[in-house]
């Protein structure tokens, strides 16, 4: 089963989930009070192996969807 994982911009974990759409909504959140940080942080999709499995979502490509 796939897990998801927000970084900043070091490599730092942010946080992990086990579900997309509530990491995806908590990187919405993150960007929603910082747009200006937007870049420093991704959503990366993990497999079971504990390898990116997919590719990241970074937090600025939200900015444009994400209500202020």
């Amino acid at each position: 089963m796939p897990y998801f994982v927000i970084l900043d911009s070091t490599a730092n974990l942010v946080d992990s989930f086990d579900d997309e759409a509530e990491a995806r909504h908590v990187l919405e959140g993150i960007v929603h009070q910082d747009p200006d940080a937007a870049d420093e942080y991704a959503l990366i999709p993990y497999g079971e192996d504990g390898m990116p499995c997919g590719p990241a979502t970074i937090g600025s490509e939200l900015a444009a969807h994400t209500p202020h």
